[in-house]
């Protein structure tokens, strides 16, 4: 069988999902590689890869690519891995260094200032380190591993998810898992699903390596896997991303809005997995 090339952020929010990839019985037949956010879909449209779990914004930027039912990266309310945090009072903010990883986050945070009348704020990227990203800016966006560990004391903070559930009422969808269309899969969803899984069943595990990795708490860590954060994509999940879609296209931070478009696969879940599709 042809060995099947994913690619998923480093970060430990995308471990449930790979689990099965890496750990499970599915690492004999693909191949799993590290990119950050912002590379994985160059890669998906160079062809480097068969399937990736890309910023949910690139499904409207990338010509030709389809996302897998059922999955996702999302939260219902606080995300706690994608913050803001500001020298200066939010509706005084004018210049935000974003993480130069982040794309889905940083048009949800232009999204989000829009709602609060800013819309004059310069963006510059810079590398993930909080107190140099504030040396010459007002505020900075941090996402993933560098939100939970950085040090906000004496700041104000904005959660990303939890500022959006506040304006909307739904849940946000940060990543998804995104394939070339028609991209044959031929056990079609099984081992993503029964990865996903394997990953959730071993959450301990993840926060136990993730907390020695981070110098966090592993309670920590597993509280933000099983409470911040889900992996399933149901209807509240689509009518969020499909949201954030019209909205993004409003803003023209994407050139142009098409509904989330989902990969025609053999579904043939496991018993007890999530049959919500949107």
């Amino acid at each position: 069988m042809q060995t099947l090339r994913l690619a998923s952020v480093p970060f430990v929010n995308a471990q449930p999902l790979i689990w099965g990839f890496r750990e499970g019985p599915y690492r004999e037949i693909t191949t799993v590689l590290d990119a950050s956010p912002a590379r994985i879909p160059d890669l998906l449209g160079s062809r480097q890869i068969d399937l990736g779990l890309v910023p949910s914004i690139e499904i409207q930027r990338l010509p030709g690519v389809e996302m897998l039912p059922h999955l996702c990266i999302a939260s219902k309310r606080r995300a706690r891995s994608v913050l803001l945090a500001s020298k200066v009072p939010f509706d005084r903010m004018r210049t935000i260094a974003l993480d130069e990883n982040s794309r889905t986050s940083a048009a949800l945070l232009k999204i989000l200032l829009a709602h609060k009348g800013l819309r004059d704020v310069v963006y510059a990227e810079q590398p993930p380190a909080l107190r140099q990203m504030l040396r010459d800016s007002d505020a900075a966006l941090l996402i993933g591993d560098s939100a939970l560990t950085a040090d906000t004391g004496g700041l104000a903070v904005m959660d990303l998810g939890a500022e959006w559930f506040a304006i909307t009422g739904l849940p946000f969808v940060f990543a998804v898992w995104a394939a070339r269309a028609g991209t044959s899969l031929p056990d079609g969803l099984r081992p993503f699903l029964e990865s996903r899984q394997m990953g959730i069943a071993n959450i301990p595990a993840i926060a136990r390596e993730a907390g020695a990795r981070l110098r966090l708490a592993p309670q920590t860590i597993e509280d933000y896997l099983r409470i911040n954060l889900h992996y399933h994509l149901g209807s509240e999940e689509a009518r969020g991303l499909d949201l954030f879609f019209r909205q993004a296209r409003e803003l023209d931070l994407v050139p142009s809005y098409r509904p989330a478009p989902f990969l025609d696969t053999v579904d043939r879940q496991p018993a007890g997995a999530n049959r919500d599709r949107p």
